[in-house]
């Protein structure tokens, strides 16, 4: 069972408004995945109605300082016209802090390789790192990303239902190395951490639902958890995607779970109020978990980018996995519970 709370994240009429594995393995080796994804090729963007490339993670510094991070590049084509968002976002759990920025642009052409700019946020790679940098009035990052583990592709084939019968492609990098430099007020501090990367194309409209709940979790045994909860107002909540990639990088769907939320918290700001906190059990992983954000207010107000607002936020959390003890980070996100949609 799962508990209905809304979701969050990207819609995208956007150039409305610019004219213009297997849960085992063997030494190591998992099963080649059955998919038409092919990469790094499919890392660039696609002719589709709707794309989107996504990063959050957690940083340190030298001084042991915790920060999260969010950067989100989208593509969308309206009347033949492209179209492209960022949205960035740095989460300060020391001062209880949570920053973003958003950009637009609709450029003559789309871009044709994995190495697009808006403006001069960039988000890139070489088929071995990704790069990232992106600014804004208090921060700015210049990140080099490395996945750990083999790309994880959801559902069937790489393919989840985005509602309304239509379909995306969607794949993951579930734990990714960082190393960089975060600057702060002017100064400039060496981070490292760690990163999830979430890729999806296709054509579809992110409004088809009423919103979404996603979870990326990354434990300290080396494990990874997915889940992407769409929500309708007529059918309730469907389950479009749970996967879990074991210590060896080996990934799994699955579809028995049980996810509640244990409160709630309400935006002084949109008024929307979003579930906080929840545990979260996976049977088959012998998974029990409490995860908690690490900053309630990580809401996005969007509407003047992709005509929504978002929760999107860095998250903690403890429990075990095998009757192990187990912590660990990741984010959630939350669509739907606030102003969604044109």
């Amino acid at each position: 069972m799962f508990d209905r709370q809304k979701i969050s994240v990207y819609a995208f009429a956007l150039l409305v408004l610019i004219a213009g594995c297997s849960s085992s393995s063997n030494n190591n080796e998992c099963p080649e995945p059955d998919t038409d994804i092919v990469l790094p090729a499919d890392e660039a963007p696609h002719d589709n109605i709707m794309e989107w490339w996504y990063y959050t993670g957690h940083l340190w510094t030298a001084e042991n300082e915790p920060y999260g991070f969010e950067v989100s590049f989208f593509q969308t084509w309206a009347n033949d016209q492209i179209g492209y968002v960022g949205h960035f976002a740095i989460s300060d759990p020391t001062n209880n802090q949570h920053y973003y920025a958003q950009r637009i642009i609709a450029p003559p052409e789309k871009f044709t390789s994995f190495d697009i700019d808006i403006g001069d946020w960039n988000i890139r790679g070489d088929g071995t790192n990704d790069y990232l940098t992106a600014s804004m009035d208090e921060f700015s990052i210049d990140l080099t990303l490395t996945s750990t583990k083999p790309v994880a592709y959801h559902g069937q084939r790489g393919v989840i239902e985005m509602g309304g019968g239509m379909y995306s492609w969607y794949y993951s990098k579930t734990r990714m190395d960082v190393s960089g430099t975060l600057t702060v007020a002017g100064s400039d501090k060496t981070v490292s951490g760690m990163a999830w990367h979430d890729h999806q194309w296709g054509d579809f409209s992110v409004f088809a639902s009423n919103g979404w709940d996603w979870f990326s979790l990354q434990l300290n045994d080396n494990t990874e958890i997915m889940i992407f909860l769409l929500n309708f107002k007529e059918s309730g909540t469907s389950l479009t995607g749970g996967t879990f990639v074991d210590a060896d990088g080996c990934h799994t769907a699955f579809t028995d779970f049980n996810l509640q939320a244990t409160g709630t918290w309400l935006s002084p700001n949109t008024g929307a109020e979003y579930p906080m906190g929840w545990t979260l059990t996976i049977p088959d992983q012998a998974i029990d978990l409490t995860i908690a954000p690490t900053v309630d207010d990580q809401e996005m107000d969007c509407r003047s980018t992709t005509l929504n607002v978002y929760w999107e936020g860095a998250v903690e959390a403890h429990g075990t996995h095998a009757k192990q003890v187990v912590d660990g980070h990741g984010f959630v996100e939350l669509a739907g519970y606030g102003p969604w949609g044109p």
